[in-house]
């Protein structure tokens, strides 16, 4: 089947509840494992619309609740490696730093890689609470406008019935316009807290 025809036919599709589970347990997995969640915003928003939005934003807890409680249980056997004892020499002045600045944390779990964020959140032992809430309010915007972003294309698609993106679509604007706001915004702030690191 043409890679056209697989687009069309998920963009039309009529999943059952049974999907709807299926795709939230895969999330859930993916989001627990180095995936890029990006990818897993893109998949469900387009599946699903709204619905998928929905199940990205009930699944990202709970998968880095997995990440979180794994590194914790086995962090006896990264302590007997080298590469923690490097860690470790530079652990103790990263933490003074990031520990209680509530919005470098925010900052750190919206831009930089999820996978890795959740491992330096649970080695550098943040309370379950305060990462849960970090998770789900530092990712929240880039779920939001993804999916926005994502939707208004998939609603083109199953209007146009063809691979066609209407750029007239105040909502594909916005959310493009959005990301790239956000972007710059993200830039910015990124490389203030890096001239204050200098400072």
């Amino acid at each position: 089947m043409p890679f056209n025809e697989i687009l069309l036919f998920l963009a039309n599709n009529d999943f059952t509840y049974k999907y709807i589970v299926l795709f939230y347990i895969l999330s859930l997995i993916c989001i627990a494992l180095p995936v890029p969640y990006t990818f897993v915003i893109i998949c469900n928003a387009y599946v699903f619309g709204w619905i998928g939005f929905f199940l990205v934003v009930i699944a990202i807890p709970p998968g880095a609740l997995i990440t979180y409680l794994f590194i914790k249980n086995f962090y006896f056997i990264i302590e007997k490696t080298k590469l923690d004892n490097f860690f470790l020499k530079k652990k103790i002045n990263f933490k003074f730093k990031l520990y209680n600045n509530i919005f470098i944390l925010l900052f750190a779990r919206a831009t930089l890689p999820f996978f890795l964020v959740s491992v330096l959140m649970a080695l550098i032992k943040i309370p379950l609470k305060k990462y849960l809430f970090l998770t789900t309010m530092g990712t929240f915007t880039n779920v939001f406008l993804y999916s926005m972003f994502v939707i208004s294309i998939r609603n083109s698609i199953i209007n146009y019935n063809d691979i066609i993106i209407n750029w007239k679509d105040p909502k594909f604007i916005l959310s493009l316009l959005l990301l790239i706001i956000f972007g710059f915004v993200y830039k910015k702030i990124e490389s203030n807290i890096t001239n204050n690191k200098k400072l």
